[in-house]
């Protein structure tokens, strides 16, 4: 591994979400290198969103599970006018909450690690019978919060509101000698893999991961470096775990 001071730290997440998290790692005097490895696009068909634009006041409670569903959804519900005043509106993190608060929005979220699990532990997710909820997220995501909503007796509807595609490679980033891999999802792992062509370095660079979901997808596909495990889903979350990666080289120096 490098010099601590010379320290590269892959930070993968989509451009337009990357800037803290590299500021955090600048900041402890590493190199943040930047290779995004999903790219956040619109959906094609959003006739679900705009339906739900039109029925705000027959819900409850309306959960976002990513600063990105409040972006992609947000223009479209406001354009009717102000949310019904009784709609509870729920943030998977901080991150997320601070992004409807940028809008004027006010959202309870869970205490950390801020993934469905934690979300499904809040006072507000436990008397739900009858209720009817709203889960705005990309494509694909779990399944676990709207099973579990349903086992409880509420009324649940996805509205996807965004896609995640594989970004383009850029050249030149097999050339750099990469000390530590920020993973911030399991799509986002298959996708480091796939854009990279599988590199060896790859399955031999400490790698630290947002959750252990991603720990356990990273050992199927064969990664055997030591895998950090953030201890909250966030960008301070993911630094601790960097700092935890490095205590090697630094009992090394």
């Amino acid at each position: 591994m490098s010099k601590l001071n010379e320290i590269k730290v892959l930070v993968t997440r989509p451009a337009h979400q990357a800037e803290p998290l590299c500021q955090l790692i600048a900041a402890e005097g590493y190199e943040p290198v930047r290779l995004p490895v999903i790219e956040i696009v619109e959906i094609d068909d959003k006739t679900a969103l705009l339906d739900c634009s039109t029925h705000l006041d027959e819900l409850d409670i309306a959960i976002f599970i990513s600063a990105n569903a409040v972006e992609k959804s947000l223009p479209t519900l406001l354009a009717q006018g102000p949310l019904p005043p009784q709609l509870q509106l729920i943030a998977v993190g901080k991150r997320t909450a601070n992004t409807l608060k940028t809008w004027g929005l006010s959202a309870r979220s869970p205490k950390p690690p801020f993934n469905s699990e934690a979300m499904l532990d809040m006072p507000e997710m436990q008397t739900v019978q009858g209720k009817n909820i709203v889960i705005f997220r990309g494509e694909g995501g779990r399944e676990l919060l709207a099973k579990t909503l349903l086992q409880r007796g509420a009324v649940v509807n996805y509205i996807n509101v965004y896609r995640r595609v594989q970004a383009p490679t850029p050249t030149g980033i097999n050339e750099v000698r990469i000390d530590i891999i920020t993973v911030t999802s399991v799509e986002g792992l298959h996708h480091l893999l796939a854009m990279l062509a599988r590199q060896s370095w790859l399955y031999h660079t400490p790698l630290v991961v947002m959750s252990e979901r991603i720990r356990a997808a990273a050992q199927e596909q064969g990664v055997q470096a030591p895998i950090f495990v953030a201890p909250t889903a966030s960008d301070q979350g993911l630094l601790e775990a960097v700092r935890q990666a490095l205590i090697p080289a630094k009992q090394n120096q």
